[in-house]
């Protein structure tokens, strides 16, 4: 076998793939040898190196085999992994909270080992769910606990699916091929930055549940978690189960604690009983849309509309003025042929984020524009908007939570500022630069329930406001030329790019504070996006299992 890196010119046509007469031409070539001395060629990697337009080319990473010689061993694509534990389990009941992708992976984790666990899901199954998220869209009618980020798979359900991870882990390939097992395009194995589309992964979710169903696991949807069991006769707290809103006491245990970063009660719950948590760095700001026909003009010239390529997207990074120094400025989630969507979870708020479908074809592109929250960011103009949040009350004031009300107040402004039903605040991008009026919108969004003019700075604090107007000038100047036009469109606000509080905890995943509590991925604030998450999961779950003296092996990378 003999690996090489292949370059290919971009046509029109569909990517290239391992068995194209082309591809195994380069690789002959590459080696030197004829082409009849190929077996067969592996690939392992496909991306895209646009930099030169007019010479863009296909990088392929491949393994080469030889006439006469043994491939490489192919990819694992069973969704559970029969392993066998150094002794039984013995009294091991896991209770996981939350079914986004750490709590779903860290599930199939026990299933693995033939450990069976409790699965504890606010909202519905996605059957239920895709109801109660089209009466939000088409009606402006928000359920509580079934929305774009309560119910079965977590928020990532509705997103565009990436998949692309910067983590090293050599689970990231795992997770790829568990999904892969559980019905998702094995295009995901070799691009280098992989996609799915929520109308992928909403049927994958059901496939996910019958698996962990015939594993042994009990799943129960329409199941809050309202608090935490907490035995207090130890050396330290240790947590024993949960209550649910039903008033239902669920004993067990440890607690795999996967909530994600939306479920802003049970911080209140944690900081009520002591648990330790930090402040975590984030950021604010609002979705920015413009037609997909300009952003794939901009990005690819004379390629725009390859079926090869797809609709393009960007990533931005700016570093603008600010007191004391400098505030990062970025893009965060980029949907190319996407949707903006109303992702509110508490009645009169509204935030918003954005997903596309596998095909990326809505004639709309969006991202985040979004700016670091610095510490004198916390507090508002206006007096008493963050004391007065009645989910954190007195632990508010200067506590690891004051960026959960922040929050909070961000999102009551823009309900005000959008006139109630959900519908949005925006104004053109170049109007809310140069601070004009505010009252003419393009004709056509992808937002539903609609939009509102509005003068969007009022939104957001001043100084993430103006951080946004240099931000946007400086990209157009200096990386997207075009990004500031008439056509594009500020939809505030963005609030949850990730969370702002941390769970603390140690290196086997456990609360440093409490006992039998493993506090996991984007709500506990060691994760950020369906791959991350899951890993998260998936190490959890392996932590649970060595601290209970039933696996014996170093730990997950």
């Amino acid at each position: 076998m003999h690996p090489v890196t292949l370059h290919l010119p971009v046509s029109p046509d569909a990517p290239p793939v391992a068995d194209d007469r082309a591809v195994v031409q380069a690789a002959a070539a590459a080696l030197d040898l004829p082409v009849d001395a190929i077996a067969s060629v592996v690939l392992h990697r496909r991306s895209l190196d646009a930099r030169k337009r007019r010479d863009a080319r296909w990088v392929l990473t491949c393994t080469v085999v030889l006439t006469g010689e043994d491939g490489p061993q192919g990819p694992d694509l069973r969704a559970i992994r029969p392993k066998h534990l150094a002794k039984p389990a013995g009294d091991l009941q896991p209770i996981i909270v939350g079914m986004g992708p750490a709590g779903l992976f860290a599930a199939l984790q026990f299933a693995d080992y033939g450990v069976r666990c409790t699965l504890l899901e606010r909202g519905p199954p996605v059957e239920r769910r895709n109801y109660d998220v089209r009466d939000l869209r088409m009606k402006g009618e928000l359920h509580s606990e079934s929305n774009l980020c309560f119910g079965e798979g977590g928020a990532g359900t509705y997103s565009d699916g990436k998949l692309y991870s910067r983590s090293k882990s050599p689970r990231v390939r795992e997770v790829y091929e568990r999904l892969v097992a559980l019905g998702l395009t094995d295009r995901i194995l070799v691009d280098a930055h992989p996609h799915v589309g929520t109308n992928r992964l909403i049927p994958m979710a059901k496939v996910l549940r019958e698996v962990l169903q015939e594993a042994g696991h009990t799943l129960r949807f329409d199941a809050r978690v309202e608090d935490l069991l907490i035995k207090t006769d130890g050396a330290r707290p240790t947590v024993v189960g949960v209550r649910l809103a039903s008033g239902e006491e669920l004993h067990g245990g440890p607690v795999l604690l996967a909530t994600g970063h939306s479920a802003r009660g049970m911080y209140g719950t944690l900081a009520r009983h002591g648990v330790a948590l930090e402040r975590k760095a984030f950021a604010v700001g609002a979705r920015i849309e413009h037609p997909q026909a300009l952003i794939d003009k901009v990005q690819l010239d004379e390629m725009a509309g390859w079926a090869s390529i797809g609709s393009a997207e960007y990533f931005l990074a700016q570093k603008v003025p600010a007191i004391g120094g400098t505030r990062g400025v970025y893009s965060f989630c980029m949907c190319p042929g996407g949707f903006v969507l109303p992702t509110p979870t508490r009645q009169d708020h509204l935030n918003v984020n954005g997903m596309s479908n596998s095909g990326r074809n809505s004639r709309f592109a969006n991202a985040a524009l979004v700016a670091e929250i610095a510490e004198g960011d916390m507090y508002l103009e206006t007096p008493g908007d963050l004391d007065d949040d009645p989910d954190f009350g007195v632990h508010v004031a200067g506590g690891a939570l004051l960026g959960l009300a922040l929050q909070g107040a961000l999102e009551r402004r823009a309900y005000t500022l959008g006139g109630g039903g959900y519908r949005a605040p925006a104004q053109r991008l170049t109007d809310f630069v140069a601070r004009r009026d505010h009252a003419d919108l393009p004709a056509r969004t992808s937002y539903r329930p609609g939009l509102t003019p509005a003068d969007c700075g009022a939104a957001l604090p001043s100084r993430i406001a103006d951080a946004l107007r240099r931000g946007a000038t400086q990209v157009d100047r200096r990386q997207l030329r075009g990004y500031l036009s008439e056509e594009a469109v500020i939809i505030p606000v963005e609030t949850t790019t990730s969370s702002p509080v941390r769970v603390l905890r140690d290196a086997q995943h456990e609360s440093l504070s409490h006992a039998g509590l493993f506090p996991v991925a984007e709500g506990a604030g060691y994760a950020g996006g369906i791959v991350s998450s899951a890993i998260d999961g998936l190490n959890a779950a392996e932590s649970v299992l060595r601290r209970s003296g039933v696996l014996i092996q170093p730990p997950a990378v």
